[in-house]
């Protein structure tokens, strides 16, 4: 059994046959009921080439039957006048898709040409029985015609997998069936009104036609200077402020609002969207959820964006099948947003975890320099005599240590940024470096102060006590270099070492993130980096070799 389907992929052979029987009906055919039967065919064989049913799917009786009998009772009643009719309709359909199937362009325009010439010499004079054409003119148009149409049957097939009904234009379409009609129409006037000669009358038309054609392009899209009628059809064509641009505008809007949850926010948009006219109702089920909006009546459809979540659409009546994917269009883009939603949540919650993290590895870190300042007044416990020197040393560790439990007692009661930025001067912070390391003969400090410059305390004080007990740690031998210099192009504080160089995949983030090294987990750095960059110093490491590792705190003074 010989499936219909199969003659499908034959779409330009069966033009041909189209335009085959319309050249036996206009000139060879006489008998009535034979035209009758053969138009039967031509209708049958349209219905198998037409772009606009989809024909893998099943389309309802009653309209069918209804045009069945209209077209019928014109091809029985007025069989000349409807077959003006039903060219007038395939030149349509032919010049709709001469701007979207560039590959089949120059046998589309054959086609048209075909038909033109078939109404203009054939069809017309036979249905207007005023107009006379010039004596043999029509035997041979008659036989000049039937050559090309011949050689349709050459023409080459598009894949008949990748047509869509999206190649026609309906546009394009009315506006190549309503060019054809009034050049028609110019030669039948021109004719009957003016006496003039019909073929004479159809050129003068053609003429007249295409000048106006002509112009209008060039008034469309002039290219002079001025911007033509395209522009200011635009502004007509593409309207903004309908239900779609509406909504959208609600998507971008409430996303920005940073109460509501990535479920509110579903709700919240679907129930603007559930306003419009069309649609009742919008349910989302998803794997262990459900959000629905709206009434449950109407007509039922379900889609299913991914393997977890299904959305049930009630529309008031039958959407058809362009509203239907634009609502699915707004669904995945209320999904989208949805989504993105979910990932503001997520970075946020990640954002408050790093918080948390940052802040107990910063007190972690003043945990361990209490712990390490508590050490070293142990071992001066320790020792055999006691001299002022011991109690004085001892005194100012203690101090140390009751300021620092203070400041990390502070961070925890209320970790807030501190607004106050307190400043002394270079001289005042170096004798308080003085006070606290003077005595330890592994820290050598030196200064070269031109001018008296303030500094903010608490950067310069974390920078250096990180740097040298970081230092310190590298070896018992170690020795480190603290020198401050302050003119009036630059402050600097330079703290330097003589122990082993830095690794590459240390130093590649060491004032990036959170570095793990031996000795800890190196946060001091990178915070102390971060606190530099707000007070618009720069913390970098200048040199990075055995025996010579430095770091410098900067800033340039004339910047």
């Amino acid at each position: 059994m010989i499936r219909i389907d199969s003659f499908l992929q034959y779409g330009q052979q069966i033009l041909a046959t189209i335009l085959l029987l319309c050249h036996a009906l206009i000139w060879i055919v006489d008998d009535p009921l034979l035209k009758f039967s053969l138009t039967f065919i031509l209708y049958g064989l349209f219905l198998l080439w037409q772009p606009l049913w989809s024909k893998q799917e099943k389309i309802r009786r009653g309209p069918v039957v209804i045009v069945a009998i209209v077209f019928v009772l014109l091809a029985y009643s007025f069989p000349n006048e409807s077959l003006v009719f039903f060219s007038l309709i395939l030149s349509g359909l032919i010049g709709s898709r001469l701007l979207s199937q560039t590959a089949f362009r120059s046998f589309d325009l054959l086609a048209l040409l075909i038909i033109t010439l078939e109404m203009a010499v054939g069809l017309v004079p036979d249905t207007f029985e005023e107009i006379q054409l010039p004596a043999m003119f029509g035997d041979y148009m008659q036989t000049v015609i039937l050559v090309p149409v011949l050689l349709f049957y050459f023409a080459p097939n598009p894949d008949h997998q990748k047509q869509e009904r999206s190649q026609v234009d309906l546009m394009h379409g009315l506006l190549a069936a309503t060019l054809l009609f009034i050049v028609l129409l110019g030669g039948i006037v021109i004719n009957l009104l003016y006496g003039v000669d019909y073929i004479d009358g159809l050129l003068l038309t053609v003429f007249i036609v295409a000048t106006l054609t002509i112009g209008i392009s060039w008034f469309w899209n002039p290219g002079v200077g001025y911007s033509g009628i395209g522009v200011l059809w635009n502004r007509y064509a593409m309207t903004i402020g309908g239900p779609f641009e509406t909504w959208i505008n609600t998507l971008t809007t409430l996303i920005e609002e940073r109460y509501l949850t990535p479920g509110d926010y579903l709700e919240a948009v679907c129930e603007h969207l559930t306003d419009n006219d069309w649609l009742n109702s919008i349910e989302w089920h998803f794997e262990n959820s459900r959000i629905s909006i709206g009434d449950k009546i109407g007509t039922r459809l379900e889609h299913r964006l991914d393997d977890k979540l299904t959305v049930v659409l009630f529309f008031k009546a039958d959407p058809g099948t362009a509203l239907e994917h634009h609502t699915i269009l707004l669904i995945r883009m209320a999904y989208q947003f949805y989504l993105a939603k979910l990932n503001q949540e997520k970075i946020r919650a990640q954002e408050h975890f790093a918080t948390i993290h940052h802040t107990g590895a910063r007190l972690t870190h003043d945990v361990k320099n209490i712990l390490q300042s508590i050490k070293t007044s142990l071992e001066i416990l320790d020792m055999e005599k006691e001299t002022p020197d011991t109690q004085k040393l001892l005194q100012s560790n203690l101090q140390q240590i009751g300021s620092r439990l203070q400041s990390t007692l502070q961070k925890l009661r209320a970790p807030k940024l501190d607004t106050q930025i307190k400043l002394i001067d270079c001289n005042q912070w170096l004798e308080r470096i003085v006070e606290q390391h003077g005595s330890n003969t592994r820290i050598v400090i030196d200064s070269d102060i031109e001018n008296n410059l303030v500094l903010p305390v608490d950067l310069f004080d974390s920078v250096a006590d990180n740097l040298i007990n970081n230092a310190l740690k590298k070896s018992p031998l170690t020795r480190v270099d603290v020198r401050l210099h302050s003119s009036s192009d630059i402050i600097l504080l330079s703290v330097c070492d003589d122990g082993d160089a830095i690794t590459a995949d240390i130093e590649s983030s060491l004032f990036a993130k959170p570095v793990t090294s031996g000795s800890g987990m190196g946060i001091g750095l990178y915070q102390s980096a971060i606190m530099a960059h707000a007070f618009n110093y720069e913390l970098e490491l200048s040199q990075n070799e055995h025996g010579r590792v430095c770091f410098n705190l900067f800033q340039h003074l004339v910047e």
